[in-house]
């Protein structure tokens, strides 16, 4: 490394350096800079580019956190687990209160139902009770719209005739729930706010060597795609990489080795195509091994999953695997067989890796709380923080938790001062990339000169939207590819590898073809 490589020695320490700008990365620099913390933003990979991008998606209202495994009588005989479901699910009732109130870009509603079959861990009295601690937890303004529908209403709802076991359904519970349809673009939102009152960014940058100076200041060796270095400092460490927790606090070189504190959890899903009756409708239930499964709309698609796997594999490379997809269409196959869903309604895939919170006797790790925030200073790493398991439905309560905890270990080093944090609108002008989606030439050229996009997964995806669709066009490719190659300086070889790599990533990643 070149001396002149190296940041200046003289500059201050920022307070603090976030690791990972996923959406709880993005969302909790733009928390910190709203009350005068200086922030640093980095992330080996894109803004919101990995696990957010790829996750599930789903608001929640709460409900499903108060349902029992076997019966009722579990909440009765594990007093505490009972408490820590009611605080899990009051938190998500607030964020879903917060979030309809003052929906994100992209939010959309939508009706999802459940049907209850004899023989159920819950009765559908239980679950009307439920529901109204549901709303009584979210505040007087909360609205779920829920309802359990008469035995006539059940019979004509289109997917009851589709279950397996749709002769024992004694009750359907209907409730409104939102989907994130675009959660990657609300993590950049939050980060290019951040940058707007302040913070550094650093997508595209691995933060390698890290270690407290005699300064009693954290410092970080971090390095750029291009391979350029340089070196910074910083009061207080936020570890918020999701599934690579583990891996950066092991860049801290701890001693002892501090235990694992994620699972890596592997979740596919499929966007498949069905008729229109069930358009804005959702279905979810149980699988065989007794794991969530659903059914859920995505404009005029829905997506079918998750799968629930543990990941033992490169981090880097997580894609729907054929078992995977089989696996799916099995068990969509089990629990709603008229639905006929096959390989031939599969538009698009994609898989991603929850960050659960590691424990020894949880394999697929401990799934409540969400949003745990571990203090390392008992572990040797003092003004070092870390999340597992924070979920994209509460990234803006998980925000202002972390920016508490920060608050109490590091005051601010400059005045409060927030600038205008809402989204930027794209331009919105010029020619579109395809006829059928609103996203213009002039939006690629804007992602790169005002977003810190470099590639086109990062445009395409990321902060267009188009690839989202399942219509995207290899002729929308090309425009794209050739508008970046005239700011970014790419030359046609380079340019056509650029396409090149997209397209052999649709196909591995998202197991999608180009028109």
């Amino acid at each position: 490394m070149e001396d002149d490589d190296l940041a200046d020695p003289a500059k201050p320490p920022f307070d603090v350096l976030i690791v990972g700008a996923g959406i709880n990365g993005c969302s909790t620099a733009l928390e910190l800079s709203k009350l005068g913390y200086s922030v640093v933003l980095a992330d080996r990979g894109d803004l919101g580019g990995a696990t957010t991008a790829r996750s599930g998606r789903v608001l929640h209202c709460g409900l499903q956190l108060l349902a029992p495994k076997r019966s009722i009588v579990d909440h009765l005989a594990d007093p505490l687990e009972l408490l820590m479901r009611l605080r899990s699910a009051r938190r998500a009732a607030r964020d879903f209160e917060e979030f309809r109130r003052a929906p994100p870009r992209h939010l959309e509603p939508m009706t999802t139902f459940v049907p209850i079959f004899r023989g159920s861990p819950y009765s559908g009295w239980q679950v009307d009770l439920g529901a109204r601690v549901v709303s009584a937890l979210g505040g007087r303004r909360a609205d779920i719209r829920y309802r359990r529908l008469s035995p006539a209403e059940s019979r004509s709802n289109p997917f009851v005739a589709d279950l397996a076991d749709r002769d024992a359904v004694q009750s359907l519970i209907s409730f409104r729930d939102f989907r994130f349809c675009w959660p990657e673009r609300i993590a950049i939102d939050a980060a290019l706010a951040a940058e707007r009152n302040g913070a550094e960014l650093r997508p595209f940058t691995e933060v390698g060597d890290l270690w407290r100076g005699a300064d009693g200041f954290w410092h970080a060796r971090l390095t750029q795609d291009g391979g350029r270095s340089d070196e910074l400092s910083a009061r207080l460490v936020l570890n918020l990489a999701g599934a690579w927790v583990d891996e950066v606090i092991g860049r801290a070189k701890p001693k002892p080795p501090v235990p694992r504190k994620v699972v890596a959890v592997k979740g596919v899903y499929l966007l498949v195509g069905l008729p229109g009756r069930y358009r804005g409708l959702g279905l979810a239930g149980t699988n065989s091994l007794g794991e969530p499964i659903c059914c859920l709309p995505w404009d005029d698609l829905h997506y079918v999953g998750p799968t629930e796997t543990p990941f033992t594999g490169a981090l880097d490379d997580v894609r729907p695997e054929a078992a995977d997809i089989d696996f799916l269409l099995a068990e969509m196959d089990r629990f709603a067989p008229g639905l006929s869903i096959t390989r031939n309604d599969m538009v698009m895939a994609w898989a991603g890796v929850r960050p659960i919170t590691a424990d020894d006797g949880h394999p697929k790790g401990r799934r409540l709380p969400f949003n745990v925030v571990h203090d390392l200073a008992p572990e040797g790493l003092p003004n070092m923080l870390a999340l597992s398991w924070g979920i994209v439905a509460n990234h803006r309560s998980t925000a202002r938790e972390l920016a508490r905890a920060v608050s109490t270990r590091v005051r601010p080093s400059r005045p409060v001062d927030p600038r205008p944090c809402g989204h930027i609108a794209h331009p919105g002008t010029g020619r579109r990339l395809q006829d059928d989606h609103p996203a213009t030439v002039d939006d690629v050229r804007f992602s790169i000169e005002h977003e810190h996009a470099r590639d086109l997964n990062g445009v395409l995806f990321g902060r267009t939207g188009l690839a989202w669709t399942g219509r995207m066009t290899a002729d929308a490719v090309q425009a794209a590819a050739a508008t970046m190659a005239r700011h970014l300086a790419w030359s046609p070889s380079r340019t056509r590898d650029e396409c090149e790599r997209f397209k052999a990533r649709l196909r591995t990643d998202h197991c999608y073809e180009l028109a």
